[in-house]
This record gives C-alpha cells, sequence and structure tokens, in this order.
C-alpha cells in the first residue's frame, strides 16, 4: 500500500484531501457561471447545482446536508445569530463565516485563555478551531453513520454545539484528529488536538455532574457518540501493544468506552424521543427490533450455531443466565448481513452494546468471550472500506486476539480463529 493510501485509512473517517493544505482558512469558490446561486456543496464537489431549494437533487440524493451561501448584505455585518428567524435546522446555512468565527468563540468560552502557549497566541488558537471545525462539519461527517444521522450532525447538533462548549471542543477534537491521521507531522496541530480534548473531557465529565434532563440530554448524547474516537484511532498503534500480550486492563479501556453512549440512552430514555436524535435514533430502532428479534429472550433460534456451542448456550440459555448470550445474539445477525455501507455502520455499533460482565472477561482474556470478539473485529475487517477506522486499531487487536489465541493450542478454540485471521490478513500457524 502507498504511504498517502495508508495515511488515508488510519482514521474512523474517510475523505478525499483537497487541493489546499490541510489547515488553510476556508475560501469561498468564485461563483461558477452555469449556476450563479449554487449551494456550496455542489460548489466544493465541482459540480452542477439545480439551485432547488431548500435542498437542490444532487445533495438529496448523495444524503448531503444542502448548504447555500447567504445573501450579502451590508446591514447584516454585524448581525448577531440570536436576532435571525430562520429555523433551527436552516440557521447554519444563513451564518457567514464571521458569525460562525463569533460563535465558536463564544462556545470555547473562558476556556480557550488555557491554551498552551506553544500553540500560539489566542487568535492562532482560534485558527486552528475553525479549520477543524469546518473540516468536520464538510468532510467528517460524510462518514459517519446513516444519512439521517449524519444531517443531524450537521445541523442540529451543530446548534447544541454553539451553547455548550464540551460538545464544541468535542466537534473541534474530533475534526482535528481527521486532519491528524490523514496528514500527520503538524505540531502545531497535533498539540492542538491534545488541548482540544483535554478541554472537552473536563467540560464533559463537569456536565455529566447534572442530572439529565430535557435540556441537556442533546449535547450529553452528541458529545457522548463522538468521544469514543480518541481511543479506536490512536495516533499509533502495533500488535504488540494489546492488552492480550500486555495484560494490563486499562489497555482494553478502547473498548470498555464504547458503552458510554448506551449507558447514558438508559438513563435519558424518557426523553431521547423529544430530542435532536429522536428521529434517527426511532428509525434505526424499527431495523433493529426486527433485525434482532428481542421478542425471543432465551434459546438458540437466530443464533450462529457452532457460536453457539462454544459458549454453551442451550434452549433455556438467556442474557440473565449467560454473559455470552446478548453479545451473540447481536453478533449472529450481522454476520448474516450484505457487505454495504449502511450495514457496515449498523455493525459498529456492537462494541457499544457490550455489558461490563462481557468486557471484563475479555479483560480476562477467556476464551470463549476473546472469540466472539476476534469474530466481530474480523467482520469489521471485511467492511474497512466503508469503516476505515478499522485499521486504526481493530485489524492489529483481531491479530494479537488470533496470536494469542492459537498460542494455547486448544484444539475446540484453535477451528473458531480461520474467519478473524483470514480477515484481519493473518496467516494462522496450523494453516
Amino acid at each position: 500500500m502507498a504511504p498517502s493510501a495508508h495515511r488515508a485509512f488510519q482514521t474512523t473517517f474517510q475523505v478525499t484531501l483537497p487541493d489546499r493544505p490541510i489547515g488553510a482558512p476556508y475560501h469561498a469558490r468564485r461563483t461558477h457561471k452555469k449556476s450563479r446561486k449554487g449551494c456550496l456543496v455542489c460548489k466544493q464537489r465541482r459540480v452542477k447545482c439545480d439551485e432547488r431549494k431548500p435542498a437542490c437533487l444532487r445533495c438529496e440524493n448523495y444524503g448531503a446536508s444542502c448548504i447555500y451561501p447567504p445573501t450579502p448584505k451590508p446591514s447584516q455585518t454585524n448581525s448577531s445569530p440570536e436576532n435571525m428567524t430562520v429555523s433551527p435546522s436552516n440557521r447554519l446555512s444563513s451564518l457567514s463565516i464571521s458569525d460562525m468565527v463569533t460563535r465558536v468563540r463564544d462556545a470555547m468560552s473562558g476556556e480557550l485563555a488555557f491554551a498552551p502557549r506553544v500553540i500560539g497566541n489566542q487568535d492562532e488558537v482560534l485558527k486552528i478551531a475553525m479549520n477543524s471545525f469546518q473540516f468536520f462539519l464538510k468532510s467528517s461527517t460524510d462518514t459517519i453513520g446513516p444519512p439521517l444521522i449524519r444531517q443531524v450532525m450537521r445541523r442540529e447538533m451543530i446548534h447544541v454545539a454553539f451553547d455548550n462548549p464540551y460538545l464544541m471542543y468535542t466537534i473541534l477534537g474530533c475534526g482535528i484528529l481527521h486532519m491528524n491521521r490523514i496528514c500527520p507531522g503538524s505540531e502545531s496541530r497535533e498539540l492542538a488536538e491534545a488541548y482540544f480534548w483535554q478541554q472537552a473531557l473536563g467540560l464533559y465529565s463537569r456536565a455529566l455532574q447534572c442530572n439529565v434532563d430535557d435540556k441537556n440530554v442533546n449535547g450529553l448524547i452528541s458529545a457522548c457518540m463522538l468521544m469514543g474516537i480518541t481511543s479506536i484511532i490512536p495516533p499509533k498503534f502495533e500488535i504488540q501493544d494489546s492488552w492480550v500480550f500486555s495484560g494490563r486492563h486499562s489497555d482494553l479501556n478502547w473498548l470498555a468506552i464504547q458503552g458510554g453512549l448506551n449507558a447514558i440512552l438508559k438513563v435519558a430514555a424518557k426523553y431521547v424521543p423529544g430530542s435532536i436524535w429522536g428521529t434517527p435514533f426511532g428509525q434505526n430502532n424499527k431495523f433493529e427490533t426486527k433485525l434482532f428479534q428481542y421478542e425471543i429472550k432465551q434459546g438458540r433460534e437466530g443464533l450462529h450455531p457452532a457460536l453457539a456451542d462454544l459458549c454453551g448456550i442451550d434452549e433455556f440459555t438467556s442474557a440473565e443466565t449467560s454473559p455470552y448470550y446478548f453479545p451473540l445474539k447481536v453478533l449472529s445477525p450481522y454476520l448474516e448481513l450484505e457487505a454495504n455501507a449502511q450495514n457496515a455502520a449498523h455493525c459498529t455499533t456492537w462494541m457499544g452494546r457490550l455489558d461490563a460482565q462481557f468486557v471484563n472477561l475479555c479483560r480476562q482474556r477467556d476464551p470463549r468471550a476473546l472469540v466472539l470478539l476476534a469474530y466481530w473485529m474480523g467482520l469489521m475487517c471485511t467492511l474497512s472500506k466503508w469503516q476505515p477506522w478499522v485499521e486504526g486499531r481493530v485489524r492489529q487487536e483481531c491479530i494479537a486476539v488470533c496470536i494469542y489465541l492459537e498460542s494455547m493450542e486448544d484444539p475446540v478454540i484453535l477451528p473458531f480463529l480461520e474467519f478473524p485471521a483470514c480477515a484481519a490478513g493473518y496467516t494462522l500457524l496450523s494453516y
């Protein structure tokens, strides 16, 4: 694999890099003579826009958030977003670049004063923040979840971030992490990435001290959805760094923290339908109810037969009697899905459904738990075309688990290593 291609896969996001260097300020291109009032998305993609509003046909077909440039008026140069009367879903397209800079700076709050001096002065930090914000908005969101999730992230979630510094710092952290993994080597951006995530985690920790209600549910869920990115896409990860070799339980924290969203959703259940995530989560739940057959609460129906045998699951087994039951119940239908972008996004959610008991079994290197984890990681390796963040850590972890289990030479376990090893690109010694 060429070096540039390798770098492009070291991230949870996938994007074709623009010609301008990463980190350069955004400048709107001159209007195309054949589409004088076209949307910004079509201009950026260099395609003709049909200028249909509120969303052009190309953006609608692509599943992108259609953003039209604001009409410049001298009297609105210093207008305040609070005075605008447009609907929340369209308000972002009405903000000028200077308006967005103001909103991002205000959302960063007084925490901006704590930015490391080595990054630069506050104006330079703000410039990096704006580049990160715009990169997240225009590039990173293209590869996060299905279209409805991306749409909420680009519209409603951004406005929630304007009023919640912890969410704004999380978005900035995601945007700059994306840039740094694709194009590493910028010391100032690497320092800024560490600073943004430090602020995001600190402020989010404080926000969690309050009870979840209808006023903060949007921000808490949004931030939690993005928080796990840092752990599954470390700057550098090698096979020998896996917890199965180090023996340090903390080295599996990348998996444990993925369950944070599930924990928040349980606490905030009554507020979710009225939140910005109510519609996309509701549609996803309909799909999952049919896929996982939640009405079946025990037994082997729908389970991978061989894996069920390995885990000792019989007709009377349930989630209450076996820690392997629910992880396998969710994993089994994923193994049967057609390989495509939408299903790849669904398969990703397996790691967020695991309870503490199963994660602890993985920490203890329980062979059966490791086989289930390896099967999921192997599955994600086969879907890395649509989920390139797999190359940041998951593929190496999958190989590490296969090597560890193979070294045990357990004749019961060895046959189950063929699929994950092959999917991750590892050749078993026994084959």
